[in-house]
């Protein structure tokens, strides 16, 4: 397998996380070359890259940028200076351990066949407010499944996490990221299951560890919950077989559900400050708000159509 490795990420007005993610890729024990993509910031995110890139220790950091388009499109972008090699997806408020790249490319290392090498991302603990909610969507498969992973085992298509997922590059072609995801979501699962159908292998190493710096509470999730739901709908016009995958939510809402969308929703801020004191509910409990805000999603991208 190739030793080369090329970090891909898109960014957008994160100027100040971003330059703490840079930070840390500059710091790996291993020497790596770096994209980064300004998906149309509207802070100083580019001049601040220009100066960056024109360092005498920026030669290994390119740069390019393009109006607001998605962090697919971007992605896309990127992968135009990569040839070949391994390319890792990370976001721009990744922060990486001081092993991380040198992790991927040890999970990639003496394997007869391509893979994609999926690793841990926790939550950045020293300044993020790790609440019950934050644990359990890190975890439960709201954010990420890491619960339901096993070192070195095949995880399925759903968990092609493009904060933290390296691949060949050759497998990806010109523009792997469909751009038909305008909103947050989709695109890195639509990718990852299209791969998989092609016979890639997703292996779960957690070794390739980093820590997510994106403070986030109840109101946020469930928002975003909210988009996700309704960016289902151009996964499953794409590919209308995973209407049945046992991968993703059903497409008919719970029983629950008519009620709850009533009852849900006006209680999030109270039910965001009760997480923020750290309170004990159970991950059954906050699975069913979460679902609720995807279904809400889903009925207003039904509508939208």
């Amino acid at each position: 397998m190739a030793t080369a490795l090329t970090v891909i990420l898109a960014t957008y007005n994160r100027r100040p996380i971003l330059e703490r993610t840079l930070d840390a890729l500059d710091a790996q024990s291993r020497p790596v070359s770096i994209v980064v993509v300004d998906d149309g910031s509207t802070d100083d995110t580019w001049p601040w890259l220009e100066t960056r890139a024109a360092r005498p220790s920026g030669s290994r950091l390119r740069i390019d940028r393009q109006d607001n388009q998605g962090q697919g499109r971007a992605r896309n972008r990127g992968l135009r200076y990569v040839e070949d090699g391994l390319v890792l997806f990370i976001g721009d408020d990744i922060i990486a351990q001081p092993d991380f790249v040198a992790q991927h490319l040890a999970a990639h290392a003496d394997i007869a066949t391509p893979r994609a090498v999926v690793g841990f991302t926790d939550w950045y603990r020293d300044e993020v407010r790790v609440t019950p909610l934050l644990q359990m969507i890190n975890t439960q498969g709201h954010q990420f499944g890491y619960a339901h992973m096993e070192p070195g085992q095949e995880v399925p298509f759903t968990c092609f996490y493009t904060s933290n997922i390296s691949l060949p590059r050759h497998l990806l072609g010109d523009a792997p990221f469909d751009p038909a995801f305008s909103e947050y979501g989709w695109e890195d699962v639509e990718l990852g299951y299209r791969l998989s159908r092609k016979g890639l292998p997703i292996v779960y190493h957690p070794g390739a560890s980093a820590r997510h710096l994106h403070p986030m509470n109840l109101t946020l999730v469930f928002a975003r919950q909210r988009q996700v739901g309704r960016g289902i709908h151009t996964l499953l016009r794409l590919h209308p077989e995973l209407a049945d995958s046992p991968h993703l939510a059903p497409p008919s809402a719970p029983r629950w559900f008519p009620l709850g969308k009533h009852i849900i929703p006006p209680l999030v801020p109270l039910l965001n400050a009760i997480d923020q004191m750290r309170a004990p509910l159970s991950n059954r409990f906050w699975h069913r708000i979460l679902m609720c805000g995807y279904y809400l999603g889903l009925a207003e991208g039904r509508v939208d159509r």
